[in-house]
């Protein structure tokens, strides 16, 4: 059977077995899909437009497909099979995200040794290129990750290393981070002045990267087969780069945790900080100028779009922010003012966006204390709409995070107001209106001065860490941090549940 292929305006030709599901196919064909239910048909975001000989819909798809988009040959890669000539045009890949910056010197000037950061996160994989000689980073670029082709989040990635694709994780892994190098756009002669890289990652991405089992961080008491630090080869374009991987700190709590740690300078400003580094997972951090403590949390997944019924990533064509117009004149209220990253017309909700609807909402009483939405759902045009199911998604993120905080003051022995400083990072996490955050009780409350948001401090300290000495000094903050558990912890339950109002 003869499969045409259409992608970023380029035209390829394939052949397939009857009875291919185009997922398959895509992927063997090595073309990058994301798939952020794991192929389960539930999500309805692997979509492509197909025509020629294809199964018939599924239920799953038309329940998840209206009858407009069907007709206009729209259908979901993970349910449509392939069972004879067939055309599929898949959608350019896109990321919107401040990992991608340039420096302040012009690039073909910069002369070696080069040192290569990468941020393996869950959603985004980011590189920065950094000199060696005095530890600047002078850009950045980034990537979605492959590994999102089967799940969104790590633990159908797990489930999916646990069922024979570790080897298949770890290439789409390796393709990512080969993907965001090459974006850094270094001649030949800089590519080959590369002496060394770094990666960071959450303990899922670290052992999906170096092909660990993960059997041990998917069940009680779920902790990484092994934490040490580790120097491997990894191909970068044309030649095998000694790359360091820095030790876990314990759980999920990984390398990035750490490096976000060193260039905040939790180890050494002697203040009472707080932090949380919040993408697709979320860690939280604390000191009180001398112990450090961390907790990791599963709230990410909401603010990444998964479970929101209109979610998607931060991409173009997501709603980011809401708000509304003064009354006119004649005392009627303008409609709702829709930020949309991109412009135009919008085709989904953005983690920043359903934040800032559910805080929007809730002040113009369309959201009660408890989470009830009046109406069921809020249509924002014809397609895109706020549920209730979205809404208690929000309100679980948000307890987790708030619970987890409060937690970790409680062991320092601290409280809301003694916070010095409290940071936002993380791809979500430095793209959340401080605002919202405050007056949804996502974060402690303390005066919005002493809140600071910061991008990407995880890439930042992986960029620091580079420098031997900086890298051992982070081996052994390591050894120091203490890890809450906070899936054995009562105390979090408790907290958990009398956070849940808004």
């Amino acid at each position: 059977m003869k499969i045409i292929i259409k992608a970023e305006n380029k035209t390829f030709e394939f052949s397939a077995d009857k009875g291919t599901l185009i997922s398959e196919l895509l992927q063997s064909a090595e073309f990058f899909m994301e798939h952020p239910c794991a192929g389960r048909g539930t999500c309805g975001k692997c979509r492509v437009r197909a025509k020629g000989k294809l199964s018939k819909p599924t239920k799953a798809e038309l329940k998840l497909l209206s009858q407009k988009n069907l007709k206009a040959g729209f259908r979901l890669s993970c349910q449509a099979k392939i069972l004879g000539d067939a055309e599929i045009a898949i959608v350019s890949r896109t990321v919107f995200t401040d990992k991608i910056f340039e420096g302040a010197y012009p690039l073909r000037e910069l002369k070696g040794p080069f040192g290569i950061a990468i941020d393996l996160g869950t959603t985004t994989v980011a590189a920065f290129l950094v000199t060696l000689k005095d530890g600047l980073i002078h850009k950045g670029n980034a990537v979605l990750n492959q590994q999102s082709a089967l799940g969104a989040e790590v633990i159908s990635r797990m489930e999916s290393s646990h069922q024979s694709k570790s080897k298949e994780l770890k290439k789409l892994a390796e393709a990512s981070i080969q993907e965001a190098v090459s974006g850094l756009g270094l001649e030949e002669s800089q590519y080959q002045d590369v002496k060394r890289a770094i990666v960071v990652g959450n303990s899922a991405m670290h052992h999906l990267f170096l092909g660990f089992p993960v059997e041990s961080l998917m069940k009680l008491p779920f902790q990484p087969v092994e934490r040490e630090a580790r120097k491997v080869y990894i191909r970068i374009l044309s030649q095998e780069i000694e790359t360091w991987v820095p030790p876990l700190i314990g759980g999920f709590v990984g390398s990035d945790a750490l490096a976000c740690l060193i260039y905040l300078g939790f180890a050494t400003r002697r203040k009472r900080i707080a932090a949380i580094d919040l993408g697709t997972n979320g860690e939280v951090m604390v000191t009180d100028g001398n112990k450090i403590v961390v907790a990791s949390t599963a709230a990410g997944p909401a603010f990444e779009g998964v479970n929101i019924e209109c979610g998607m990533r931060a991409s173009k064509g997501a709603i980011c922010s809401v708000s509304i117009a003064e009354k006119s004149q004649t005392g009627v209220s303008a409609p709702l003012e829709l930020e949309v990253i991109g412009g135009g017309k919008p085709k989904g909700i953005a983690g920043s966006g359903l934040l800032s609807l559910v805080n929007f909402f809730r002040k113009e009483g369309k959201i009660d204390s408890t989470g009830r939405l009046e109406s069921g759902r809020i249509f924002l045009t014809e397609t895109v709409y706020l549920s209730q199911s979205d809404v208690r998604e929000v309100q679980k993120a948000k307890s987790a995070v708030r619970a987890a905080f409060e937690v970790l003051l409680e062991r320092l022995n601290l409280k809301d107001e003694d916070l010095e400083e409290m940071i936002l990072t993380g791809s979500f996490g430095a793209r959340v209106n401080v605002r919202d955050a405050l007056e949804l009780g996502l974060i402690p409350e303390i005066p919005q001065e002493r809140i600071k948001v910061i991008a990407n401090a995880a890439g930042m300290g992986a960029g620091m860490m580079l420098a031997r000495d900086a890298f051992e000094f982070a081996c052994e903050l390591a050894e120091k941090v203490e890890h809450i558990e906070l899936f054995t912890s009562q105390e979090f339950m408790d907290r958990f549940i009398n956070n849940m109002r808004l």
